[in-house]
């Protein structure tokens, strides 16, 4: 990072196998530490293990259609406070 105006700038770089090189013309003594921040890119390969929302949607519809009537929290509610009620 260079300094200006009394705070460190960042610089940008492309890593090539386990080298990154710098944008800029750069020369950092060696053993300087350095913090490296990946930028997200359009290009990242997606996870083999996500799922679209379409998938996730079907998946939780499946899961919904085996719970109870009653899992409906508004219907538990009503039915807590009728228990509170004859208590």
């Amino acid at each position: 990072m260079r300094r200006q105006g009394g705070q460190f700038m960042p610089y940008k770089g492309v890593v090539q196998g386990k080298v990154i090189e710098l944008e800029e013309d750069v020369t950092l003594p060696d053993g300087t530490r350095v913090r490296i921040i990946p930028e997200i890119s359009i290009t990242m390969p997606v996870p083999q293990d996500t799922i679209t929302l379409h998938e996730w949607l079907h998946s939780a519809r499946q899961v919904r259609a085996y719970l109870p009537e009653t899992s409906d929290s508004v219907e538990l509610l009503r039915q807590l406070r009728e228990e509170r009620a004859h208590r």
